[in-house]
């Protein structure tokens, strides 16, 4: 097992996640700290970092290093964004890092933090076409990628932090003040020709997260998980003109905003908000992932960082961490796309429901990690909350309701997600049309010996007749399976008789 750290000194904040490798690769995020440094706001007129800035900074960074050491960390890797590049004397901190602490930091070019940006972001979502946004709090990277490569990159000079106060938006901005801060972005953001060529905006950073935050609890949305949720653009303008109404402290009641951000929310939502309309985006889907996952996968895969397959990626990961059964979750998931491909004359539906199901059959047993009693309960919330599995919330809760529904159907807070949440009539459809096929999957493994290979799926009016084969003695299996008929009857309207092949 290795363990390495990640310090990331931003303009804004200081983070250091830890992470866990084990010899095949797989890998966990055990830590994730961060603490408010405003090293931004400690340069003077003339583009120096200040001595209390540097102070505060060394000081913080000495305390991550002394708690990797704690936490028996083996490597850590750091690295200073906007800040520390633009200022005169980002050299000196630099050096005085070195010096008390013994780790190096590399200054990224605004190009190297938009890419490793970019490698996070691309590896931690579903999407394959988009434009990125990494809003800092003294840069905002734009990477415009298509079928997962990267397309067009810029690094404005320009952050929440640092906008805040040349406009001063902090406490209640003046009306002047923000129509200021509006011209200037829409003349920024004009000059930049590829912006409409990408059908989403794709946040990251602390200000999106920040966003999120504050729209889940604006519309009681569930679930309560940050990564992978749409937020419509109109949504984006109302918080933006509510929150431009208020003070700093009316700001700091509001329900999901952090303290340390409330002085930054309102310039943060209207880089947003302009962004979106330059784009002609309609909607935004933020992501949890950042530079600290674009330096992940540098180091994990350092020839080359992209994954190849998302998707596969994580659950994989998933899979090999914590020790799942893979031979068994390999079974179930062969059977059960099996019986999707067989029996489509029946539920009808396509290549996404298949996914669907394909990702609830590796991933029905997940709930292990938290106790094997109660099962269908713990499954559910390890799937809707496991970091980085790389669907967007509509596919995860689908997922999740799927996976905890692989011996008897768990409906438990099913219809919080359609009032409050991402699921619609139609889902509802396809998590009971899915969930047959997954349970008969597992039933068709239950001794978990592998003693079925294949099944055929005969469909005659009024009938299904599953055939089950193999080369050992498999009346435990097809027993199993056999108590899921009224079900599927119920479901599908046919007689379901399972028997040998």
């Amino acid at each position: 097992m290795e363990r390495i750290g990640i310090i990331d000194i931003g303009s804004n904040s200081v983070r250091l996640v830890i992470i866990d490798i084990k010899e095949n690769r797989a890998h966990h995020l055990i830590e994730n700290l961060k603490r408010t440094v405003r090293l931004r706001s400690g340069v003077d007129p003339q583009g120096f970092l200040t001595e209390q800035g540097i102070a505060n900074a060394v000081e913080t960074i000495a305390l991550f290093v002394k708690f990797c050491q704690a936490r028996q960390v083996k490597r850590i890797i750091a690295v200073a964004t906007a800040a520390v590049r633009q200022a005169a004397n980002g050299r000196v901190l630099v050096d005085r890092i070195l010096q008390q602490t013994g780790v190096p930091v590399q200054v990224l070019s605004g190009e190297e933090e938009a890419y490793l940006g970019y490698i996070g972001l691309v590896n931690s979502t579903t999407e394959t076409t988009g434009l990125m946004a990494d809003l800092g709090g003294g840069s905002l990277k734009l990477v415009g990628f298509k079928d997962r490569l990267n397309q067009h990159s810029v690094t404005l000079d320009f952050g929440a932090l640092s906008l805040m106060e040349k406009y001063e938006l902090g406490d209640l901005p003046r009306a002047e003040s923000l129509r200021a801060f509006e011209a200037f972005l829409d003349e920024t953001f004009a000059q930049i020709p590829w912006l409409d060529q990408y059908p989403k905006l794709l946040g990251i950073g602390g200000t999106f997260r920040s966003l999120a935050r504050v729209y889940r609890h604006h519309v009681q949305y569930v679930p309560d998980l940050t990564d992978g949720i749409t937020i419509p653009a109109p949504a984006v303008e109302e918080l933006y003109r509510r929150l431009s109404t208020m003070d700093l402290a009316s700001r700091r009641q509001v329900p999901g905003l952090e303290q340390a951000r409330a002085d930054l929310i309102v310039t943060g939502l209207g880089v947003i908000y302009r962004l979106l309309e330059a784009a002609k985006c309609p909607e935004l889907m933020v992501s949890a992932s950042s530079i600290r996952d674009g330096l992940f996968f540098r180091y994990l895969y350092p020839r080359d960082p992209i994954l190849f397959n998302v998707l596969l990626h994580h659950t994989n990961n998933l899979i090999e961490y914590h020790n799942l059964d893979e031979n068994h979750l390999r079974r179930v998931s062969n059977l059960a796309v099996t019986l999707f491909d067989q029996l489509e004359p029946l539920h009808k539906l396509g290549s996404s429901e298949r996914r669907l199901l394909l990702m609830a059959s590796l991933l029905h047993e997940l709930g292990v990690v938290v106790s094997v009693e109660s099962l269908e309960k713990h499954t559910l919330y390890t799937v809707l909350n496991t970091r980085f599995l790389s669907l967007a919330h509509r596919e995860r809760v689908i997922v999740a309701y799927l996976a905890a529904s692989h011996d008897t159907p768990f409906r438990a807070g099913l219809a919080d997600y359609m009032q409050h949440g991402p699921l619609s009539e139609d889902d509802l459809h396809v998590i009971a049309k899915l969930t047959p096929m997954l349970q008969l999957a597992h039933s068709l493994d239950r001794s978990r010996a592998g003693v079925v290979t294949h099944v055929r799926a005969e469909l005659s009016p009024g009938l299904c007749e599953l055939k089950v084969f193999g080369s050992q003695k498999r009346d435990l299996e097809i027993s199993d399976a056999a108590r899921h008929a009224s079900a599927f009857e119920r479901e599908y309207g046919v007689q379901l008789v399972v028997l040998p092949g």
